[in-house]
């Protein structure tokens, strides 16, 4: 009797994908995962998102007086995720240079869905650069990296905020304005 209880359970589990423990990058098609790549800031296309550590982020936010980068997970339903054109109008607004950049892959069709309302390049983490596959903790040496910066303890936020290079806060919501 027990097995045969078993067996449903197994097929189902079998059945489900768990998303957000890794990056999700093994779990994209073949059509998904053409459209992923290496850094690029000069000429990055809109159909593609680029995978970047958080040391080459810091490279070239450095050449900006003001960056804003948004790290955010794909298909959040929180109030504190808007859609990326609220960010995008935010940055604009309030002279940021925008990073959007995915914590993982999974659920990229949600981030993609959005792409015709905003302008800004799409990156995302790339964990290959970093000691561990799991994503809370890559993301957070991510952070580190980006922040440049001994002194900064990594939050759970996902709004980090630049001047002239340099790490100025972090915040998990947009300020007024």
């Amino acid at each position: 009797m027990k097995k045969l209880l078993l067996l449903p359970l197994l097929a189902i589990a079998q059945s489900c994908a768990i998303y957000g423990l890794t990056d999700d990058y093994g779990k994209l098609s073949d059509e998904q995962k053409t459209h992923i790549l290496p850094a690029n800031f000069e000429n990055p296309l809109p159909d593609h998102v680029y995978k970047v550590t958080g040391k080459e982020l810091n490279a070239e936010i450095r050449k900006y007086p003001k960056a804003l980068v948004y790290e955010f997970t794909n298909g959040c339903t929180s109030d504190a995720c808007k859609p990326m054109i609220v960010y995008e109008r935010f940055a604009k607004k309030n002279g940021y240079k925008l990073f959007l950049v995915m914590n993982g892959f999974g659920f990229i069709n949600e981030t993609m869905a959005q792409r015709n309302s905003f302008e800004s390049p799409l990156y995302a983490i790339d964990a290959s650069a970093y000691p561990t596959n799991r994503r809370s903790k890559y993301t957070m040496m991510f952070k580190k990296d980006l922040a440049d910066d001994p002194s900064y303890k990594p939050g759970y936020w996902g709004l980090m905020f630049f001047e002239n290079g340099k790490f100025v806060k972090e915040l998990d919501y947009l300020p007024e304005g």
